[in-house]
């Protein structure tokens, strides 16, 4: 695993601006803390610390501030899938991700420009951030398909600001999906009243091309699927063996290829 990781703007002129430098550093924060929250489920900046800064070309090394480089890992590799090309989003990389990198094409025009954005981390090679980030980004993007129906997880993470929308931590795929609620007051206090609880929810699913849930909007429903303890358990069922019935949800993550990684 990696240590940290290390961005260099490279400018289109000599010298790159305070500005450049401050808005790519932001771009980066908000970036950091969407994987982060992905892989770790907390979206706090004060988990990351730039620990080094370098004055030839603006560069500057962020670090955790803890002992799990899990996300700094998937920072890194998910940057360097994109730059290389491809139509499905790398791990923890959710929608929210793919919109940050797709608004650091900012940095990219005008006349206080950056050419690339290099990231380096652990000696590998580095991984490139250039003007057509957003179209590669699109392209992920666009390839994604949907269809009606439900999924369940645990519900987090209400926010009532603009769209009205709450975070459910999808059970089989184990990724944070993203949910638009209408804006309307029953639905706001029903999201409000199953707050971390397990949920179903109905409505239009889309999914990237790999099968992993992108987000849900025209919902339809949202059912209470907390497990009741005081009922019995089925000892028969339709699954083809006792290590898939102790966990169907990790079952059906080996069949899909989610356990692979």
């Amino acid at each position: 695993m990696s240590d940290g990781l290390t961005f260099q703007i490279q400018p289109e002129g000599e010298t790159a601006s305070l500005d450049l430098f401050v808005r790519v550093l932001e771009d980066v924060r908000k970036l950091v803390i969407e994987v982060d929250y992905a892989v770790n489920r907390e979206r706090s900046g004060k988990r990351w610390a730039v620990t080094q800064l370098h004055s030839s070309a603006p560069t500057f090394t962020i670090e955790p501030t803890d002992a799990d480089l899990t996300a700094t890992d998937a920072i890194f590799a998910g940057i360097g899938e994109i730059a290389r090309g491809t139509d499905s989003p790398p791990k923890h990389f959710t929608e929210d991700v793919l919109e940050r990198l797709i608004k650091m094409r900012r940095h990219f025009r005008g006349q206080d420009r950056a050419s690339s954005i290099t990231v380096f981390a652990n000696g590998d090679s580095p991984a490139v951030i250039t003007g057509d980030i957003d179209g590669r980004v699109k392209k992920i993007l666009d390839s994604s398909y949907w269809s009606l129906g439900s999924l369940e997880g645990r519900l987090e993470v209400v926010n009532f600001h603009r769209q009205p929308s709450f975070t459910i931590w999808e059970r089989v795929s184990r990724a944070p999906v993203r949910c638009s609620l209408p804006n309307d007051q029953y639905w706001k206090d029903r999201a409000k009243s199953l707050l971390e609880k397990r949920v179903f929810v109905q409505g239009r699913i889309r999914y990237f091309s790999n099968g992993v849930p992108r987000s849900i909007s025209n919902i339809v429903e949202i059912l209470d699927n907390t497990p009741n303890p005081s009922l019995p358990k089925a000892g028969f069922g339709s699954i083809p063996d006792t290590e898939a019935a102790k966990d169907p949800a990790k079952f059906l993550r080996a069949i899909r290829g989610f356990e692979k990684d």
